[in-house]
This record gives C-alpha cells, structure tokens and sequence, in this order.
C-alpha cells in the first residue's frame, strides 16, 4: 500500500479575473511553445549547419508568435459588459422648458433680497426640476410638475415651500413662479425667460 502524499497547507488563492477559454488556450501555447524554445537542443550527427539554422529560426518565430498571441488576447481584463443607455425623455407637457439658458431674478420679500439669476430646467414629460444659480439660502432647486395648460407646482427643495404659476401660465420662453410669505401677504417671487429653445 502505497503511503499517501501530504499536501502543505497553503493561504487560499487568490482570486485572479475571470479569463476566457480563449486566454487560457492562448496563455497553454505561449508556455508550450516557451518550453519548447528552452529545451536542449539534440546533438545531431549532421554536419549541416544550414538545418540547424532552420530549427533555431523556427523555434524563436513559433515563440514570438505565442507570446504576440497571448498578448493580444486581452488578459481577460476586457470590458465587455454592455452599456446602459440613457432613457429617453417623454413629450414636454403643456410647454417644452427644457433647457440650461434661462436667465431672470429671485425676489425673497424675507431678506428683501433681489438677485439676478441664471437656471436649468430638466423636463421630462410632466416632470420638473429648476436648478438656479443663487447664493440665497433657498430658492436654488424646485422638483415638481408642468399639467397639460402649463401651470406648474414645484416644491422648494430647502424650505419645502410649494412655488406655483398662479399668475400666468408657463411657456417655451417664460416661467414665473411663486411662493405665498407673511401669511399670504406677500410674494416670493423667481421670473425666468430665455429667447431660444436649446
């Protein structure tokens, strides 16, 4: 009876990235061809030097080429997952606002404070978000929606404060918002315009 082996324990391996059959045949024949090159040469007898030649030339080229093979072969490190494509957008409702040339003012009656301000508008279908440029405590971002006769309801995304278009409908050129302070005696106001669709 034969006494069995005892195998070192070792660490586990490392996890290496995932490689394709291709790679691997790849990486076999580059190692084949490689043992091949480093093998002794046999004595020959022949006095031929000329065959000689031939069997070191053919060795060193079928080397090169195992080791251009694996090289090409990527290494299995290749991204093939596909790419997600962006959705897209649905129909603007009531009125395309879409676009990142907006410009205008904010009026907070709080503050008394009045800003020149420029804005994006992202739309998608019946879905708003104004982002503007103000360095005021509030009044930089509204997430909210446009109905079907452009009158529109964001909400403040710093004070929770609902902005509407109460005082006229939105269009492609001119969005005027506004928001109910001092128990309903005065008007925050945000009043953008632009003079071309993007």
């Amino acid at each position: 009876m034969a006494a069995a082996s005892q195998t070192p324990v070792s660490s586990p391996p490392v996890e290496a990235a995932a490689q394709t059959p291709q790679d691997m045949e790849a990486e076999y024949q580059a190692d084949l061809i490689t043992q091949k090159a480093k093998a002794p040469v046999p004595q020959t007898t022949d006095s031929d030097s000329g065959g000689n030649m031939l069997l070191y030339g053919g060795l060193a080229a079928a080397a090169a080429g195992a080791v251009a093979l694996a090289a090409g072969s990527g290494g299995g490190s290749s991204s093939s997952e596909p790419v997600e494509p962006e959705e897209p957008k649905e129909e603007p409702v009531g009125a395309d606002i879409d676009g990142d040339n907006w410009s205008g003012r904010l009026i907070l009656v709080d503050s008394g404070y009045k800003e020149d301000v420029t804005a994006t508008v992202e739309q998608n279908g019946r879905e708003v978000i104004i982002t503007t440029s103000t360095t005021q405590k509030y009044g930089r971002k509204f997430v909210g929606k446009i109905d079907s006769d452009a009158e529109m309801q964001v909400r403040d995304q710093d004070t929770g404060q609902d902005w509407t278009t109460f005082k006229g409908k939105a269009r492609w050129n001119m969005i005027d918002l506004y928001d109910y302070v001092h128990s309903f005696h005065d008007l925050d106001r945000l009043y953008l315009t632009r003079t071309s669709k993007q």
